[in-house]
């Protein structure tokens, strides 16, 4: 899968300057209820503000939230702490620094450090879906001994009683016997002709 599929480019996103007062981030953060925004001026990224972040300042610097919207700069309570990613990196290490990170966004940066966009989780699991085809077609779950050929003998079953596969996608579920859970959806006129012709050729079908 490419990152461009994840991204929400720079053109979608609502974003602050450094030099932009508290005020202003507040302002975009509360009327578009969102919890964080990228900070960034032309094309170049430096950080990110979130509500959790100004409060936490403000409790800790014991200020009243008047000096603290109208005296500090986004730059002052800004952070740049978040791993950064090329749009040519691969997925799995973003999607990866979301999991393990616990971040709001993974930034994007591009040639000549120039700001693409962001990954959030959302985008992460929208394309999930996507892949998993959820809400389309008929799901067909089969357990299969990993050996060679599995895959293409459960599409030619499929093909040959006139299924239109929607997705396709193998799962290691992880258990004592090598196995693998290959979750198909599909689109038939006789799906359960196709699930009898499928344990016909050997294969568990799950429930």
């Amino acid at each position: 899968m490419l990152i461009s599929n994840l991204i929400t480019h720079k053109s979608e996103l609502l974003t602050v300057k450094p030099t932009d007062l508290i005020s202003k981030a507040l302002e975009v953060i509360n009327k578009n209820n969102l919890l964080s925004i990228p900070v960034i001026d032309d094309d170049k990224y430096y950080g990110y503000i979130s509500k959790e972040i100004i409060f936490s300042f403000q409790f800790e610097k014991n200020i009243d939230k008047k000096s603290l919207i109208s005296d500090f700069k986004v730059e002052e309570l800004m952070k740049s702490d978040l791993p950064i990613a090329s749009p040519w990196d691969g997925v799995e290490q973003v999607v990866s620094y979301l999991e393990h990170k616990h971040i709001p966004f993974v930034p994007i940066i591009g040639k000549y450090d120039s700001f693409n966009g962001i990954v959030t989780h959302h985008a992460v699991f929208h394309q999930f879906n996507e892949i998993f085809g959820v809400n389309k077609g008929e799901k067909l779950s089969v357990v299969a001994f990993d050996i060679p050929g599995q895959i293409s003998k459960i599409s030619r079953i499929i093909s040959e009683n006139n299924g239109d596969i929607l997705s396709f996608v193998v799962i290691d579920p992880k258990t004592a016997i090598d196995v693998k859970e290959i979750v198909v959806r599909l689109v038939s006129e006789d799906f359960d002709k196709i699930v009898k012709e499928i344990k016909k050729a050997g294969f568990q079908v799950q429930d």
